[in-house]
Order: C-alpha cells, then sequence, then structure tokens
C-alpha cells in the first residue's frame, strides 16, 4: 500500500503546481474553464484510479485502502497549502478560494467514492 501513498502526494504535487500556475483561470466562476474541470475530474480520476488498480493487481476487497491512500496525503498536505495560500497560490483570488475548497473536495471526494463502489462491484461480480 505504500505505492498508493507516493502516488497520493506525487498526484497531490501535480494538481498543486497546476493550480499554481493556471489556478486563476482554473478557479474564475466567470469563466467555463471551471465547469469543465469540475466534470471532466469525474472521467479522468475514474481513468487513473482504474489503471493504478490494474497495474498494481488490486484485489476488489483491497480498493478502499488504496483509494483512501491516495487520497490522504493531498488531504493532509492542503491543510498547509490552504493555509499559506497566498504564497503557494499567488494568483488565485481570495475571493475564489471557496470554489478551490469545493474542487478539492469534490476530487478526494471522487478518489475515495471510486475505491468504494469498485470494490462492491467487483466483489458482486466474483461471487
Amino acid at each position: 500500500m505504500r505505492f498508493y501513498l507516493f502516488f497520493g502526494f506525487f498526484l497531490w504535487l501535480a494538481a498543486t503546481l497546476v493550480f499554481r500556475f493556471w489556478g486563476e483561470e482554473l478557479i474564475d466562476p466567470n469563466r467555463p474553464l471551471i465547469w469543465f474541470s469540475f466534470i471532466l475530474i469525474v472521467p479522468g480520476i475514474f481513468l487513473i484510479m482504474n489503471f493504478l488498480y490494474r497495474y498494481r493487481r488490486t484485489a476488489a476487497e483491497d480498493r478502499p485502502k488504496a483509494a483512501i491512500m491516495v487520497a490522504i496525503p493531498g488531504m493532509l498536505l492542503d491543510l498547509f497549502s490552504i493555509g499559506l495560500h497566498s504564497a503557494v497560490f499567488p494568483d488565485l483570488p481570495a475571493a475564489n478560494l471557496h470554489l478551490f475548497f469545493v474542487w478539492l473536495l469534490w476530487a478526494y471526494s471522487l478518489i475515495i467514492l471510486g475505491g468504494l463502489l469498485g470494490s462492491k462491484t467487483k466483489a458482486a461480480v466474483s461471487r
């Protein structure tokens, strides 16, 4: 399961860099890009997580734990990145931080929910 922790860290790092450099464009309520990012993250997370499960040959009953291991590093590190948002995300206006919080919660929820639902579906099929 250590692999999933490391992957979660690198996923958090990649997302943090994207929002550091392009956060102003991605989290702008007056642009349609914000809604596309909310929509496109659903298949994106689904594809990434399913690829990982297949690549690592993760059993269906281990997928919830793996999903949590992917989400936890980012959730913990975002406590600091959000707390230091003016330094980490200098171009992201403070007025739009609530949308960023929602985006983060959406992403982490999808990761964990995908692990939970995927385990039930696979377990039901194998019976």
